[in-house]
């Protein structure tokens, strides 16, 4: 069976891996307005420089982590001052903050964790609507193979512009622990050698 803190750990683990791409994209404006025939795009005007879109979805991000877990933590009973502390503003803090509500939604009753996964996919969505975030990263499962780091079966591997396998892998499960595993390698070899091999066939096939 599920556990049904599955989809929340998933979301945070697939959270966790967008805010760095989208602070690389913040400073880059979004330049895929239209343009004639010889012309170089230009952004569109916009009221912040940069990539508006990557900028509001990973401040959403910031924003949204800490306050859920300032409510996991307000349930399970913690109070101001000490635990349920603002974190400060850094990625660092992001990440831990999305570790946290991955070890606290086990205590959260059903109208709290469908508030949590709705505001989460919430963020998802907003990220993935970041037309880079689209094109840099496509992961496929690989399935029924299990991660050598955590043992759970959230193994991707990641495809390039044309939907081929890199080689390069990683694991979006988490650790018993409830923190996500977040383990990575540069080619299926090094730990699927008989997976590699049938990717390499199909591919000059």
């Amino acid at each position: 069976m599920t556990d049904p803190a599955d989809p929340v750990q998933e979301a945070c683990a697939q959270l966790a891996r967008m805010v760095p791409w989208l602070a690389r994209l913040t400073p880059v404006p979004d330049e895929t307005a239209f343009a004639a025939p010889g012309m170089t795009a230009r952004p569109p005007a916009a009221p912040l420089p940069g990539n508006a879109a990557a900028i509001y979805a990973l401040t959403s991000i910031h924003a949204t982590a800490r306050q859920l877990e300032g409510v996991l933590k307000y349930a399970a009973g913690a109070r101001r001052p000490g635990p349920l502390a603002v974190r400060g503003g850094s990625d660092a803090n992001t990440l831990g903050a999305l570790d946290a509500i991955t070890a606290l939604i086990g205590i959260a009753g059903d109208d709290l964790y469908r508030m949590v996964i709705t505001e989460l996919e919430q963020r998802l969505d907003e990220a993935r609507s970041v037309r880079a975030i689209d094109e840099a990263e496509q992961w496929r499962p690989v399935r029924s193979r299990a991660c050598p780091s955590c043992g759970c079966y959230f193994l991707r591997v990641l495809l390039d512009a044309a939907a081929r396998p890199t080689g390069r892998i990683a694991c979006f499960g988490h650790r018993e622990s409830g923190a996500p595993c977040r383990a990575a390698w540069p080619g299926l070899a090094d730990i699927i050698p008989d997976l590699a091999r049938a990717e390499t066939a199909d591919m000059e096939g």
